[in-house]
């Protein structure tokens, strides 16, 4: 893979919270709170998920530009079959109804009490940190894991959408009492509305998504996806 939707999320919505930061006025270093990166990747594993649930075409579309350099009629052409095939037994341990569960995704931040403003603006990962080649290719990763778990879970990921929307809502004063700028907790008619907004921001600065070929329509309607 050779793309960059997550890393693109991820530093799109940290830069409409104002993130990164200078630590202060002797201090020019640019941090990002580990606290917001990790509800950032969260966020950004939701919103692939929603993807991948919700809009099929789309989410084939991201498919095959990820793996635009792929030969499609060649016997070693990514199998999006054997993908699903490999990934389920993971998907039946962890659960297979929580994207976050099945990407399980590497934690920044420390065990701190939102509300404890003085710890959590301690506990940053620099800027530089956040732009390393390692952090693009995780974030590809754990959107790529929750694409295509999503794509192929659309009735387990709505039912998690709808009681984690609950859990965020009742969890937001206390984001808000600590200046993080977490922001609102948008519904996932929303989150599907702002993320193809943000597909069409990356068609824009990156690159324009592949048409899908037939070879992935027939696989993935061998798995019972119907894409209009």
């Amino acid at each position: 893979m050779s793309s960059i939707f997550g890393f693109y999320y991820v530093v799109g919505l940290l830069r409409q919270m104002n993130w990164p930061r200078r630590r202060g006025l002797l201090n020019s270093e640019a941090v990002v709170s580990s606290f917001v990166l990790d509800s950032t990747i969260d966020q950004m594993i939701d919103w692939s998920a929603s993807i991948g649930a919700c809009r099929p075409k789309l989410a084939l579309e991201i498919i095959a530009t990820m793996f635009r350099g792929n030969d499609w009629d060649s016997k070693e052409s990514f199998d999006i079959v054997k993908v699903v095939s490999d990934s389920k037994p993971l998907w039946n341990e962890r659960g297979n109804k929580n994207p976050r569960d099945i990407v399980k995704p590497s934690k920044f931040s420390k065990d701190i009490d939102p509300i404890n403003l003085k710890a959590l603006e301690k506990d940053v990962i620099s800027s530089k940190d956040l732009k390393s080649s390692e952090m693009r290719e995780a974030l590809e990763v754990y959107f790529f894991e929750s694409l295509v778990w999503g794509l192929f879970n659309s009735n387990n990921f709505k039912t998690y959408f709808e009681l984690n929307e609950k859990k965020d809502k009742e969890k937001l004063p206390d984001y808000e009492k600590a200046g993080l700028g977490v922001g609102s907790i948008p519904s996932l008619d929303q989150i599907l509305k702002d993320g193809e907004e943000i597909i069409r921001g990356y068609e824009k600065e990156i690159r324009s998504l592949s048409p899908i070929p037939q070879k992935l329509i027939k696989d993935v309607g061998s798995l019972g996806i119907e894409v209009n």
